[in-house]
């Protein structure tokens, strides 16, 4: 009995696993929907409609969202991980540039846009909940997996 429990608890692992890898993709197919939207937004708008600090942390964080979403999309073993690493702050950053009022240079509030703003709110809000699914859905697999795991390479055995 006691090894019929141990093969069902790994098929219900297996199973969680499985579950969670789809997550993560499909967190990581509407992050990629949401940039895409995002970047039709500011090509829209014009590369004079944001400053000069905030149209570079705009291309930094394009490398990172281009980064995360072809880990993810090839199911690289460390995509987990890097979703967790840049997922959570890209959000953050994508928050504090278009939802709150005029702060900075890194500031682009979306009521302040002038035309097709409905546009805007939606590319905003599509990216920003895509970057957190992408934390949390690789959030919930570093958890699963445990940290230690993604410093090991898989071992191959033929």
């Amino acid at each position: 009995m006691a090894q019929r429990t141990e093969a069902s608890e790994r098929t219900e692992g297996g199973v969680r696993a499985e579950r969670q890898e789809r997550q993560l993709l499909a967190a990581g197919v509407l992050f990629a929907i949401g940039s895409t939207i995002h970047i039709v937004d500011h090509l829209r708008r014009g590369q004079g409609s944001v400053t000069e600090t905030l149209f570079w942390a705009g291309n930094l964080a394009l490398v990172m969202q281009a980064v995360v979403v072809t880990l993810i999309l090839t199911r690289h073993r460390l995509a987990p991980i890097v979703a967790v690493g840049a997922g959570f702050p890209l959000a953050l950053g994508f928050f504090v540039a278009h939802w709150l009022p005029q702060w900075s240079d890194l500031s682009d509030p979306v009521w302040e846009i002038d035309t097709w703003t409905w546009f805007s709110y939606l590319a905003s809000t599509v990216e920003i909940v895509g970057a957190l699914a992408v934390g949390l859905a690789g959030l919930a697999i570093v958890r699963e997996r445990g940290l230690a795991s993604f410093g090991r390479a898989p071992s191959h055995t033929r």
